[in-house]
Formats: structure tokens, C-alpha cells, sequence
């Protein structure tokens, strides 16, 4: 077994150990050390990183309560190596981590729902509640946990007894009998965990739900904690910035202008989108042969060539309408209301270095050719 330090004092950013054995792996070395503070990955939360004897810790991995350490250069049996950890990614996990535990305990205690799922990513972390929350609910959940921080509770982590852990109540995924280990938030939660986290809620520093979905029958909440919030928080105000220069906007009504520029945009793009079909169809030449219509133009969209086939397929056996690109390229759509297409324009494709598909009856895509050439192709 691996002396887990981290255990015991989650603030060890240095500390000396004896190699124990290291041998060659896929991705370099795998070495075990007497103890280490070096957090394996596990329960939704990556490993640790930082240096052993100053090689980079690359993979950190617990198997059988050995824990494993993956260097890219090899280390000697029996020294003693110092270890340091990127103390402040090691920090911000664990105001992230304990911050998660604070919303989940908040969120059985007011709703009784389970946290079903954990994953911590380098800047956010999801949590799944076992049921639905509405929008005040979550902001209730976010408020209170904000205030447990403001109070700066105290958090322990500890292993019960196997008799007093019978008689606790506390959450876990697991159904555990025994080695149990306990991390406690004063007045918030209990929750079996083997992860480190910070001795008081304070020191969290804010937690902030930015995001969240219906999941599986439940929820799911993205989240920030700590240092990771703070940098949301100001991502957000640089943003919030360049938004009021750019609308000659006050920071509180940001929103209200974003929104009618938007409505505002739409209509515009509603109006360009009709212009531009009048003059394609203003722009429209119609060629017609042994019951084959084609139709070429410029600046068509999809969209407008569709509702130009719709109006010419009853007319005619095959109908093929074409818009002309700014690259000598041609938009195309071919319909027919009692003919397969897809052999015609497979064909089109293959002679004009194309691409498109579509139903039997319908087909879009595109082709590299002159317009003389589509003409002689039909």
C-alpha cells in the first residue's frame, strides 16, 4: 500500500519519498513510491501534476491501494526523490471538488435528490441531480451555497469506525461497508469521498451554476468554483465591455441592445433573403427541351432554387435549376415529380467534379463547370 499523504494534509505541495520499484511502460516509466501527495486520477477528477526529482508526473494511477506514477525518464530503486506539485492546479481541484460536494449535499437537503454523476474538467465541472430543478430552485441552491462559503464553515475529512459509520448518514455512489473515508461541511453535507479538499468553505472562494440541462431524467448543472469562477467573472466583464462600447450601451442594459440588434439583424437578413430571390428570379433563364427544364442564374440560395423547381416541376419530365458562385462554380437542384434522379445526378457529379445527393425525386449540391457544359450535359 501507498502512503497517501494527501489523506491526511491536502496542503503538501513538497515532500520526499523512497522509490520503490520503476519499470518501463507504454508512455515512459511507471514508478511507486513509499508515499506520495500526488492525487491518482478517479471519482470524476484527474490526477495530480507536478515533479518527481524534477521529470514531469505525466499520469497518476491507484490500483490495489498502490499508486503508480508515470515519468517519461527513469528514476533509481531505493533513493530518495523530491516531489513538488503544481500547487495551483492541485488548489483549484479542490475548490472546485468542495465546492461540489457543498451544492450536492444542499440539493439533497432541500430536495433529497442523489448526485449521480461527477466530472471535473480543467475550468468547469458538471454535477446530475437525480431529479428536475426549476430555474429558482437553482438559483436558490446557488445563493445558499454562497452563503455557507460567507460563513466559512469548517470541512473534515476523516475514516469512522465501522460501528460509527453505521449509525451516520451520509452520501456516497457506493454502497460501502467498510474503509470509508468521510469529508464532512459544517451544517452543509457529509459525503464519502477519497479526494483532498480545502479546510474551510471560505476558501472556495464563489460558486457559480452557469449552465444546466435536463439529462437522463434529471439534471445536469455545469458549474465554477474558486479561481476558475473568478476567471469566468472576468472573461464575462471583458466581454460585457467590448459589448457596451460597441453598442454605446450602460453595463445594465447590455442585454436589451444585444437583443434588438438581434431582432433588428433578423429582419434585415428576412428582407436581404427576399431582395435576393426577386432578383434571382428576375435574373432567371429558362432553357426547354424534350421535356427538360433548365433554369440558370446568379446568388441563388438553396432555398430559392427550391421554390423555382417547386413552381416548373409539374411542367416538365426533369427540371434542373442552377446559381453561379463567385468561384466559377454552380449551386444546383434537380427535381422531378415521375423520375429517380439520383443516377442523373450521380452522373452530373462524376463529370463536373460535384457533390450532392438527395431523394429520388429531389437532389442538391454543387459542381465546378461552365455553363455551356451543363447545358450539353442534359
Amino acid at each position: 500500500m501507498t502512503i497517501k499523504l494527501y489523506e491526511n494534509d491536502a496542503y503538501i505541495k513538497e515532500f520526499e519519498a523512497t522509490v520503490l520499484s520503476c519499470e518501463e511502460c507504454k508512455n515512459g516509466y511507471a514508478v511507486v513510491l513509499d508515499k506520495t501527495a500526488f492525487f491518482p486520477e478517479g471519482g470524476g477528477q484527474q490526477a495530480d501534476k507536478g515533479y518527481i526529482n524534477g521529470l514531469e508526473v505525466l499520469d497518476v494511477q491507484i490500483k490495489d491501494e498502490v499508486i503508480t506514477h508515470t515519468l517519461k525518464e527513469s528514476v533509481t530503486v531505493g533513493e530518495t526523490v523530491k516531489c513538488e506539485l503544481d500547487w495551483d492546479t492541485r488548489f483549484a481541484r479542490m475548490q472546485s471538488h468542495t465546492g461540489e460536494h457543498l451544492v450536492s449535499g444542499i440539493i439533497n437537503t432541500l430536495f433529497s435528490y442523489d448526485n449521480l454523476g461527477f466530472h471535473m474538467s480543467e475550468k468547469t465541472l458538471t454535477l446530475d441531480p437525480s431529479g428536475i430543478l426549476s430555474d429558482e430552485d437553482i438559483k436558490k441552491v446557488e445563493l445558499i451555497a454562497n452563503k455557507a462559503i460567507y460563513e466559512n464553515r469548517e470541512i473534515t475529512a476523516y475514516y469512522p469506525e465501522e460501528q460509527e459509520l453505521k449509525n451516520l448518514s451520509y452520501r456516497s455512489k457506493l454502497d460501502l461497508e467498510s474503509g470509508v473515508r468521510l469529508v464532512t461541511i459544517d451544517g452543509y453535507d457529509t459525503c464519502a469521498c477519497c479526494a483532498p479538499h480545502v479546510h474551510r468553505t471560505g476558501e472556495i472562494g464563489l460558486v457559480k451554476i452557469i449552465d444546466y440541462i435536463q439529462y437522463k431524467g434529471g439534471m445536469r448543472l455545469t458549474m465554477v468554483c474558486g479561481i476558475n469562477a473568478f476567471m469566468d467573472y472576468s472573461t464575462l466583464c471583458d466581454n460585457t465591455k467590448e459589448l457596451m462600447h460597441a453598442l454605446s450601451s450602460p453595463r445594465e442594459k447590455v442585454n436589451e441592445f444585444v437583443l434588438k440588434d438581434h431582432e433588428t439583424v433578423g429582419t434585415l437578413k428576412a428582407e436581404i433573403n427576399r431582395l435576393n430571390a426577386e432578383l434571382s428570379k428576375a435574373n432567371l433563364e429558362i432553357l426547354t427541351k424534350d421535356n427538360v427544364v433548365l433554369g440558370f442564374t446568379k446568388g441563388a440560395s438553396f432555398d430559392d432554387m427550391r421554390a423555382l423547381v417547386n413552381e416548373t416541376t409539374d411542367k416538365s419530365e426533369l427540371v434542373a435549376f442552377f446559381s453561379e458562385g463567385e468561384n466559377g462554380d454552380f449551386s444546383y437542384v434537380v427535381a422531378s415529380s415521375t423520375l429517380d434522379v439520383r443516377d442523373k445526378v450521380k452522373e452530373l457529379n462524376l463529370s463536373f467534379n460535384g457533390k450532392g445527393g438527395g431523394r429520388p425525386n429531389y437532389a442538391q449540391g454543387k459542381i465546378i463547370a461552365d455553363k455551356e457544359s451543363i447545358i450539353n450535359f442534359f
